[in-house]
């Protein structure tokens, strides 16, 4: 009949028209208006019984029956399902309820889940407690404090060679929550339908990783690798695995018929070894633009064509940067990508804004140093602060790049591709030094703040989460990047 269910309101929506209302009538059931009249339907039909909100009617099976319940079904709410643990997590999903999930993100130590839409609680009894409390009965297992309650079976993980590219290994995993979680949030994990199998690539710093990670999971490893198979040279680098994502982020987002032009754009971006935020910038202000036209051939569309669209952006409120990310981004196609010397566009640029920096007092900063615990949380927080360096800049520091002797920090290849010196204040060397001793290791590291594999840098996204938890921490409101606390030094230093 062409109408639409409603999950929310758990009915169907129909047209309202005399059509669908005789359609409606034709089915043969009986309907009860709004006024409260009722419209008989055909009595020649046979229908069966329906069953009304709140009817007394006995259901065909008892609630409590638990052969028609899933396992992991509890009651008050049959949507509850509770999964493996891990690490030191409780996962579980439900139905949204507004106040009950209210009170559970209240909790510290309970979070929300996007990618997995679920729940996940440390496992502590007081947060177990106050989980309990909010949803109104038990369902959370206890906690078990004298020995080591994740400890499961032993499970077997067979690792085998990768034959459509021997630069990436085959792991089966068991059919087990914790174990695949572990696996697939890997940097450099993705699975494979054919295989049926995650694929990581065959390095043995790799393999180790994943070793270290699922040691608590009581795993028997079955290595089926020919000597030789892994090497450090199928690693693949940081540059190119964030040249790849973006590329393959942007072209996904464009269809079929329309993709030549685009990734023409895109290939002239990479051959002149731009960076991946001007490569993503460039990228979604002239998807945005192309997508806006139609997906029209760009060489067809006029210069007055093209003002109006920027005064119909700038109308809808655009803000100045945008405005001038979006003529960078069409002055670098019309004028490198096609180079048509007939072609010459003169394309109007919006005014800038000009604001004052966010800036945090001294009795902030220091409340939101005092709120990180983790030591090189706080010594990335530090930098970030008294060497005045962005979140790139911070993570991608070597032991090399530090001039102790002259109080110095050489910049390399910071934005815009220059080097830079920086000073480096007195107060950050004792903690630097005792850091150091920390990450003492048969083969020093490289980089200063190593991420999830060795010689790796950490991630510019994990040190603005840091940053994000350190300020909520310290109850702190307004919005606080790494960027506000990088310009907060250099306005203490004026006050001074």
């Amino acid at each position: 009949m062409g109408g639409v269910y409603s999950k929310t309101n758990r009915c169907w929506l129909l047209p309202y028209s005399k059509k669908y209302w005789k359609d409606l009538q034709s089915l043969g059931y009986s309907l009860i208006l709004p006024n409260g009249n009722k419209v008989a339907g055909d009595k020649n039909r046979e229908i069966p019984p329906i069953a009304t909100t709140g009817s007394a009617l006995p259901r065909p099976y008892p609630r409590d029956n638990s052969e028609h319940k899933s396992p992991n079904e509890i009651a008050p709410f049959p949507d509850l399902k509770v999964y493996e643990p891990i690490g030191k997590y409780w996962v579980f999903g439900m139905q949204y309820r507004q106040g009950i999930v209210k009170k559970l993100l209240a909790i510290k130590g309970v979070y929300w889940n996007k990618t997995h839409k679920c729940y996940m609680a440390m496992r502590n009894a007081t947060i177990r407690k106050k989980i309990h409390e909010a949803m109104g009965f038990d369902f959370l297992p206890e906690v078990n404090n004298s020995a080591d309650d994740t400890k499961t079976e032993p499970q077997e993980i067979v690792v085998k060679t990768h034959g459509a590219d021997p630069r990436w290994m085959q792991l089966h995993v068991p059919d087990s929550f914790s174990i695949v979680e572990k696996v697939r949030r890997q940097a450099y994990s993705r699975y494979s339908k054919a295989e049926n199998c995650y694929l990581l690539p065959a390095a043995g710093q790799i393999l180790e990783t994943i070793q270290l990670l699922l040691e608590p999971d009581a795993i028997i490893w079955r290595v089926q690798l020919p000597k030789g198979y892994l090497h450090k040279k199928n690693l693949p680098k940081r540059k190119h695995l964030d040249l790849s994502k973006t590329k393959e982020g942007l072209l996904h987002q464009v269809p079929e018929t329309a993709r030549g032009v685009f990734e023409y754009y895109i290939n002239a971006l990479l051959a002149r070894n731009y960076s991946v935020a001007t490569i993503r910038n460039y990228g979604n202000a002239f998807l945005r633009f192309y997508r806006d036209q139609g997906f029209k051939k760009p060489q067809d569309i006029t210069e007055e064509e093209v003002t109006a669209y920027l005064a119909h952006l700038m109308e809808k409120g655009l803000s100045s940067t945008s405005g001038h990310m979006m003529v960078n981004a069409l002055q670098f196609y019309y004028r490198e990508v096609i180079k048509e010397k007939s072609w010459h566009l003169q394309l109007p640029r919006p005014k800038k804004e000009k604001v004052l920096p966010s800036v945090l007092t001294k009795e902030e900063c220091i409340r939101i140093f005092q709120a990180v615990d983790n030591p090189k949380h706080k010594l990335m927080l530090l930098l970030t602060y008294g060497a005045g360096l962005r979140n790139s800049e911070c993570v991608h520091l070597k032991w090399g790049d530090l001039l102790l002797d002259e109080y110095k920090i050489h910049i390399k290849a910071a934005k815009g591709k220059k080097d830079r010196l920086v000073m480096l204040p007195k107060f950050i060397l004792e903690q630097l030094s005792t850091y150091k001793k920390t990450q003492a290791r048969t083969a020093p590291p490289d980089y200063i703040f190593e991420g999830q594999y060795q010689s790796e840098p950490y991630s510019t996204r994990s040190l603005q989460q840091i940053m994000r938890r350190a300020v909520a921490a310290a109850g702190i409101s307004k919005k606080v990047t790494v960027h506000t606390l990088r310009h907060s030094f250099a306005t203490h230093l004026l006050e001074n």
